[in-house]
């Protein structure tokens, strides 16, 4: 597994920036989620970048771009989940007070060996929709009763 390790303070005052696209396969935990015959093909991209002057803070922007094969609850088939979130994190060593913090800001703490891996792997955890279904019409279902016939009207025609 590929790791990506940043000193995240010193990455936004800087404004530094990292893309990269990974195979899905690199997150274990989100993984153990998906459907695993699909999985080997996905690819998550993503970008990470460094921002000083955007929020009275540093602050760090965490693009993604993913789509996650899972199975559609209703018809149990592959299914694809696009998804394309964005995070704004701001850096501190000081928790804010809640009113500092607007409701599209979330605060990191300042770390010198921050995983980048894990927080990419933690935002696609939350993002994951808990029923996955087609957008159209399933393919169409079969349903069956699940009774079988009584064998003795099988036989009663025959004497």
């Amino acid at each position: 597994m590929k790791t990506v390790v940043i000193n995240n303070l010193d990455f936004a005052l800087k404004e530094q920036v990292i893309s990269d696209v990974l195979p899905m396969s690199s997150f274990i935990r989100l993984s153990e989620l998906l459907n695993a015959e699909a999985i080997h093909a996905a690819k998550v991209h993503f970008q990470l970048s460094g921002h000083s002057k955007s929020f009275s803070l540093p602050s760090l922007h965490l693009q993604l771009e993913v789509a996650l094969p899972m199975i559609c609850q209703r018809c149990l088939e592959a299914i694809e989940v696009p998804l394309s979130p964005n995070f704004d994190y701001v850096i501190s060593d000081i928790e804010p007070i809640e009113d500092e913090l607007n409701d599209e800001l979330d605060w990191m703490e300042a770390s010198q060996s921050m995983d980048v891996m894990e927080l990419i792997e933690d935002e696609l955890l939350i993002a994951l929709p808990i029923a996955p279904l087609h957008t159209v019409e399933c393919q169409a279902l079969q349903w069956t009763s699940g009774e079988k016939p009584n064998p003795f009207a099988v036989l009663k025609g025959k004497f």
